[in-house]
């Protein structure tokens, strides 16, 4: 199955739908973008959208909400109601591998197969490095490198699984060996490895959507990969053995890896810090840098706690981790508050049911990531939050509920004609995450589900 093309705004997505072309590039409709402000009466744009999407058809069931906003059992049952249904609907391996993230390993398709072993069976690849073959699952399957292997693992799915390419068996141990192998990064210079020809498959090239740079630019590796790859190796490799040589004869210190990411990061995050920390508005500086991680740098914040998780600390890793957190719990409203004002500006002229789609999809990616790093951390007792952090993370979560509760109220079949099935397969990749944040705390945590 080809990739999507790359993602692009809702002001470029209503301009080509008015010239009749298909957004995104030739072969996918698609369309995407991107968080809500803390607990308010109105719990859109404002009062002024509240009226507007309501005049619009674009209604939600009273009973939905009570005084305060939808319950935590309300969103729950949305999310798992969303991720089941259209995850099996679309079945393709982002739905289904986000869906093996949001309910466990033993997520069923629709004819009652496996997920797991749909998704090994089908969708590996293996290449040969230096004489020695290396099993991968392919980047138009999985995305970003190593994103299913880590999920597999966090599932708690065995490394005896069987991985087939071909009539050639590997198992995931294979796959986790060769991550490892084919793994490129200079910890000096982070952006040394980010042309196409040296990722896992030399023969595929991203798609390129109108207005987006070439594939292969600088910072693809920080942006796109390396999260997941920090979570994959974290869980495999001790900190005191965190040190390799790749199917290159390159060297991969791990830890090296880890402080240099985060120092990348921490700049970026510093762009917003002061506004965001005096309860303004995420700036437009850092919204522009933080926009070109994956996920508004989500998955990003979220390899670094798994690193802590797993015992790493070197470079003062647990106390720098503690600082990200602590800008996070401001960036759940302002954040929010600077997406709700993008999309007010692109909104003009676009039909408003589908805006409110778009706006919708995004807090429920915005705040489906975010919930996850935080609940991780406080399952694992990674840091330890104050009084006022706590009140922030209430707000969010408050928000967090409102928008899935929203989200399954919306028109799905418009949804799916008007703006294509990458946009649906979107809010199901988001939703994957959301869920699985919801349950993180409760027994039904997917990472301990059999």
């Amino acid at each position: 199955m080809p990739a999507f093309p790359k993602k692009e705004s809702l002001s470029n997505f209503m301009s080509k739908q008015k010239d009749n072309r298909k957004p995104g590039g030739k072969t996918q409709k698609s369309a995407s973008l991107s968080p809500d402000a803390g607990r308010r009466k109105f719990m859109v744009l404002g009062a002024g959208a509240v009226v507007a999407a309501a005049g619009a058809g674009v209604g939600y069931k009273l009973g939905w909400f009570g005084g305060g906003g939808a319950s935590y059992a309300t969103a729950l049952e949305a999310a798992n109601g969303m991720l089941e249904l259209r995850a099996r609907e679309i079945a393709n391996p982002s739905c289904l591998i986000h869906a093996v993230r949001g309910f466990g390993k033993s997520f069923k398709l629709a004819d009652g197969s496996n997920a797991v072993e749909h998704l090994c069976s089908r969708y590996a690849a293996d290449r040969e490095v230096n004489g020695k073959r290396y099993v991968y699952f392919k980047r138009d399957a999985e995305v970003h490198e190593n994103s299913f292997l880590k999920t597999f693992l966090e599932a708690g799915v065995s490394l005896d699984q069987p991985v087939t390419v071909g009539g050639t068996p590997y198992t995931l141990r294979d796959v986790a060996e060769s991550g490892k192998a084919l793994f490129r990064c200079d910890a000096q210079d982070l952006f040394k490895y980010d042309a196409d020809e040296f990722r896992y498959d030399p023969n595929y090239k991203e798609p390129q959507a109108p207005g987006q740079p070439a594939p292969g630019g600088r910072g693809e590796l920080q942006h796109e990969h390396l999260p997941w790859g920090l979570i994959a190796f974290s869980l495999l490799v001790k900190p005191e053995q965190a040190s390799w040589t790749n199917a290159y004869g390159e060297t991969i210190a791990l830890p090296a890896v880890v402080d240099r990411s985060l120092t990348e990061y921490e700049t970026t995050c510093a762009l917003g810090e002061r506004d965001l920390k005096a309860d303004k508005t995420a700036p437009q500086p850092f919204r522009d840098a933080i926009k070109k991680y994956s996920c508004f740098g989500l998955h990003t914040a979220y390899g670094f706690l798994a690193c802590v998780k797993q015992g790493y600390r070197n470079n003062g890793l647990p106390e720098r981790v503690n600082r990200m957190l602590d800008l996070l719990t401001f960036r759940l409203k302002g954040d929010a508050e600077a997406i709700n004002e993008e999309y007010a500006k692109a909104a003009a002229g676009a039909p408003p049911e589908q805006v409110e789609a778009f706006r919708l999809r995004a807090l429920v990616k915005h705040y489906g990531h975010a919930f996850e790093a935080i609940n991780f951390a406080k399952l694992h007792k990674l840091a330890t939050f104050s009084a006022e952090q706590e009140r922030r993370i209430g707000e969010g979560e408050q928000e967090f509920y409102n928008s899935l509760v929203k989200m399954r109220a919306m028109d799905w079949a418009m949804m799916k004609g008007k703006l294509g099935e990458k946009f649906v397969s979107d809010i199901v990749i988001a939703t994957g995450h959301a869920a699985r944040a919801l349950k993180l705390l409760t027994p039904q945590n997917p990472d301990t589900l059999a």
